[in-house]
């Protein structure tokens, strides 16, 4: 049985990061991972998003990496090999950096999980 655990509602002025977590009750791993965004976010290699998030190699708006993020469309993020399999009590979590001015974000991250046999 799958089920998904999200982080709605990150929203961040241009110039600011931040962390936001959310714990994991069970042993899980990682089948999936999105973010989306209600505005979207522009690829620019000056004034970037640059984030952490568990399970995954991140995501950066730089053009160079995963770029532009379109307005209310999920992004499927790439899996980390060995950031797969969660034990219980630990968290999912996102952390955001912000490179020249940044950008602003009105984001969301949903983590698709199965129980760890």
């Amino acid at each position: 049985m799958r089920f998904p655990m999200s982080i709605p509602g990150i929203i961040t002025a241009a110039g600011t990061g931040g962390e936001y977590a959310v714990p994991v009750p069970m042993a899980c791993r990682i089948v999936a991972v999105y973010i989306t965004d209600t505005d979207g976010i522009a690829a620019d290699n000056t004034d970037y998003v640059d984030s952490d998030i568990t399970g995954t190699t991140g995501y950066d708006s730089r053009a160079a990496n995963q770029g532009a993020l379109t307005a209310d469309t999920p992004l499927a993020l790439t899996l980390s090999p060995g950031a797969v399999v969660l034990a219980a009590g630990s968290q999912l979590k996102v952390t955001l950096a912000k490179g020249g001015s940044g950008k602003a974000t009105e984001a969301g991250v949903t983590w698709l999980l199965e129980p760890a046999n």
